[in-house]
């Protein structure tokens, strides 16, 4: 019986040590195609990014910002559906309070953050629309998912993929003019975390990341609009 046990637990140890072998020295990016949730509402101006932009993306024809000093940041809400219907609660809501610091700690630089709408006041509406953890090493085993799951590892995973002990998040948003409603630029984007296990890392790390890097995005995406003729 003892040598059985040693047995598996030598055998989940190499399974560990060999997935994260195969998993580290993948990136974190990009990834796969926009998933339109339904969010945004209209979706039919936004077309592909550029390199470096959003999946897809959205800008009013001659809009400029330079006079918007202020903004209003809605509420971020996740957008229900079969990529975050199986969220906790309780993870739900914080990773929404996650996002929301996020963008306003990292807009604040720029803006005054706002409750009321203003000719000077831009809004900011936002909604994570898929949001999966990722794998965990907890004292030598995998935690959150379970260890049997390892036979699905691939060797060769495609660039891009957001399968295999990777954590995932899309996110759609969108700023318009407070006072009239209209569409100034719209975005679609998805991102998976670096291939790589970490002990006793937060699952929802990729995640939280992938936030980080959407709201210094929009950040200096906003600085580059406002300094455009």
């Amino acid at each position: 019986m003892r040598q059985r046990r040693a047995g598996k637990a030598l055998t989940a140890a190499v399974a560990v040590a060999t997935a994260a072998l195969v998993l580290s020295a993948c990136a974190a990016g990009q990834a796969g195609k926009a998933k339109p949730s339904g969010f945004l509402g209209d979706y039919s101006k936004l077309h592909a990014g550029a390199e470096g932009q959003a999946l897809m993306v959205y800008r009013a024809p001659n809009a400029t910002i330079a006079h918007y000093t202020k903004i209003m940041i809605d509420p971020v809400t996740i957008w229900r559906d079969a990529d975050t219907k199986d969220i906790p609660p309780q993870e739900a809501q914080d990773l929404i309070e996650d996002l929301d610091d996020v963008l306003r700690m990292t807009l604040d630089d720029d803006y005054q953050i706002v409750k009321q709408a203003g000719p000077d006041v831009l809004r900011l509406r936002a909604a994570i629309t898929e949001a999966e953890g990722s794998w965990r090493v907890v004292d030598g085993r995998l935690g959150d998912r379970l260890d049997s799951d390892l036979q699905a590892v691939n060797p060769n995973p495609p660039s891009n993929d957001t399968r295999s002990f990777v954590g995932k998040a899309g996110i759609e948003a969108e700023l318009l003019d407070s006072v009239s409603g209209v569409r100034i630029a719209a975005a679609i984007d998805r991102r998976v975390g670096a291939r790589s296990f970490k002990p006793d890392a937060n699952k929802w790390e990729d995640v939280e990341n992938a936030f980080r890097y959407w709201a210094e995005r929009l950040r200096d995406r906003l600085r580059e609009l406002r300094k455009s003729k």
